[in-house]
């Protein structure tokens, strides 16, 4: 998804280039954030079953 960021604007051949990639980045920062929550709540939960926490 970066790489297809940085192409995009590095190119421009569309005439929306700033705005796909900046749509590009908006999903990008959605993923990692879901991703990262998604990890926590996993390791939180991992963490109380295999613990006696």
């Amino acid at each position: 998804m970066a790489v297809h960021i940085w192409k995009v604007n590095s190119e421009g051949t569309i005439p929306d280039a700033t705005i796909v990639s900046a749509g590009s980045a908006a999903v990008l920062l959605i993923f990692i954030l879901i991703f990262n929550f998604g990890a926590r709540k996993l390791g939180s939960y991992l963490h109380k079953k295999l613990t006696a926490a």
